[in-house]
């Protein structure tokens, strides 16, 4: 079943991008036609646009219930709250407009790493792997200790993704 499950996920997100290459799905606001090294003015794009954000929910949601599977060696399939997203985008040190909500700063998170994954400056078994490694890397014994490792593993794949699609040596 779980094999069945994963299998399906990974077809849909080949497809996503096939379309996505082909130009047949796009966001509603088109965002960094070239990268910019200014990681606020990219962080303002990626709030704004709401194809990514949406991309990357589902995601990060793929990201999460893999890694979460791998460290518990059991099937898992869940939600990342948008709670966890906006830990992790300010565990991140990553400057942000303010008063945003935990919905529009998990946006920001997911928007991020969904532009790095569709324009390949990220890939689904990298940010996997950070994640899974962010769980094992924690005593999960309780539902606030496996947030927390969740956050931490997610603000170090976003400042990854940042780093990327930035540039080396702009502070993300």
């Amino acid at each position: 079943m779980f094999r069945r499950a994963a299998v399906l996920l990974f077809l849909l997100c080949l497809n996503i991008r096939y379309f996505w290459s082909k130009g047949i799905i796009r966001p509603a606001v088109k965002i960094l036609d070239a990268p910019t090294n200014d990681v606020y003015e990219t962080i303002l794009a990626l709030s704004k646009d709401k194809g990514f954000s949406r991309l990357g929910d589902a995601f990060v949601n793929l990201v999460y219930s893999s890694a979460k599977s791998r460290s518990s060696g059991r099937p898992f399939g869940g939600k990342v709250p948008d709670k966890i997203l906006s830990r992790s985008l300010s565990m991140s040190g990553v400057k942000v407009p303010s008063r945003l909500n935990h919905g529009e700063r998990g946006d920001i998170v997911e928007g991020a790493l969904a532009y790095a994954w569709t324009n390949d400056l990220l890939t689904l078994e990298e940010a996997v792997g950070v994640v899974e490694s962010g769980l094992r890397g924690m005593k999960c014994e309780s539902r606030k200790e496996e947030e927390e490792a969740a956050a931490k593993a997610f603000a170090v794949l976003f400042l990854t993704a940042m780093s990327r699609i930035c540039g080396p040596g702009t502070g993300a």
